[in-house]
């Protein structure tokens, strides 16, 4: 018997430019092409607001598809008069009654085996599911939320905004905490949010990490730049544009000197003003790419100066199943399991991603080969078929 899953998503999970969007996409897909009904609510955002007509054919297959408006921008005099109510800002932007309503509709029209929630930003409505419906609430982990913002707030310089990021974190956390053990089940995306569970005695969990579709057929013909390093990810994530910002300044000023030949590639969509004024001739801010795959094909090292954040890098593990050379900071390849000097490269400082990158310009030949181990070691531990067969068999014992 099929199961009749609900899946709830903080925002419309297209176009497939960010992890986010990638990781939800890919989870309604997983779930299809096993065999399951899916039905879909998602709120359609200010930030993040998506044309409907342009969504692709696999929203075509599900059972039942809404979406709600939500105004979500961040509104300075909310997030002031939000200091004194004690609730978490960052959960309040996605509270709305149009939603709370949409929901009930389709829970009484339809009786579902399953109800997952995507990220903490869906959970405001898991006491309407829980009271209207016998279904199973799950949800998806995609961040251990609060950490990503006390990693922030730690590498904040200005007094008053580090003081204001500490209060959201310590708010976030107890919400956090407080939601996560009402669920029925929850399903990290990464080996770090499970030992984070077990470590804190939270729920039950199932581990659903992101998929790679190793029988797709690789793009052959696109010509690989050797001189080249390149940065992709969503330049409107905090973390981002920290880490950027510091691998500029702290490495790239001084190592392009030495590397004349090598071109810095950073590529993702809302790029900030800040940063596009550090283009020159060796730095080429591409912003928004049509297709993720051609661009980092055509590109040899990727860099992941991550110095906060949380969950799993999605892009990491494409960019590994491309068999590209990864420099990255611990905390950019959480969960992920990739071995220093085997199948990627470690560099927490500047003087280890100076290191770290004239070796690999030294040495193109040698480091195909561990470009070659990244690729194999996706290949085994990630195949996206292995992963949703094996998810969706627990869930079936789960349901009934």
């Amino acid at each position: 018997m099929s199961l009749k899953i609900l899946i709830l998503t903080p925002r419309i999970p297209f176009p497939l430019k960010d992890g986010g969007a990638i990781a939800m996409h890919q989870t309604i897909e997983g779930y299809v092409q096993q065999g399951c009904e899916v039905s879909l609510l998602s709120m359609n955002t200010s930030r993040h607001w998506v044309d409907e007509n342009s969504l692709p054919d696999l929203y075509l297959k599900l059972i039942h598809f809404k979406t709600v408006f939500i105004n979500n921008n961040i509104n300075p005099l909310s997030a002031f008069f939000n200091l004194f109510t004690g609730k978490s800002y960052n959960v309040s932007r996605f509270i709305n009654k149009n939603f709370e309503n949409a929901l009930l509709e389709i829970i009484q029209k339809e009786a579902f085996d399953i109800i997952q929630f995507e990220s903490i930003y869906t959970s405001p409505y898991l006491q309407i599911a829980q009271e209207n419906s016998t279904a199973k609430c799950f949800c998806r982990v995609h961040n251990i939320e609060h950490l990503i913002w006390q990693r922030l707030s730690e590498n904040e310089v200005n007094f008053l905004k580090r003081k204001y990021l500490k209060i959201l974190t310590n708010r976030l956390k107890n919400y956090e905490i407080g939601i996560l053990k009402k669920f029925d089940l929850l399903l990290p995306i990464s080996r770090t949010e499970e030992k984070y569970f077990s470590e804190n005695k939270i729920n039950a969990s199932i581990y659903l990490p992101f998929g790679i579709d190793i029988k797709k057929p690789m793009l052959n013909n696109i010509e690989q730049d050797a001189n080249s390093i390149y940065h992709i990810g969503s330049m409107d994530w905090a973390p981002n544009i920290e880490g950027i910002t510091w691998f500029l300044s702290a490495v790239w000023d001084d190592l392009q000197i030495e590397l004349k030949n090598v071109k810095l590639f950073l590529a993702g969509k809302n790029m900030p003003k800040s940063l596009m004024k550090k283009e020159n001739n060796q730095t080429v801010i591409v912003g928004e790419v049509e297709d993720l795959a051609e661009f980092s094909l055509s590109k040899n090292i990727m860099i992941v100066p991550l110095l906060s954040g949380a969950g799993i890098r999605i892009k990491v593990l494409e960019a590994m199943a491309f068999g590209k050379v990864i420099i990255a900071t611990d905390v950019a390849v959480e969960g992920i399991g990739l071995t220093h000097q085997k199948n990627g490269l470690i560099a927490n400082s500047p003087e280890e991603f100076k290191e770290q990158l004239l070796y690999c310009f030294s040495n193109l030949e040698e480091i195909k080969t561990i470009g070659e181990h990244a690729k194999q070691f996706v290949e085994a531990s990630y195949s996206k078929e292995k992963i949703y067969s094996e998810v969706v068999e627990q869930f079936h014992h789960l349901a009934i």
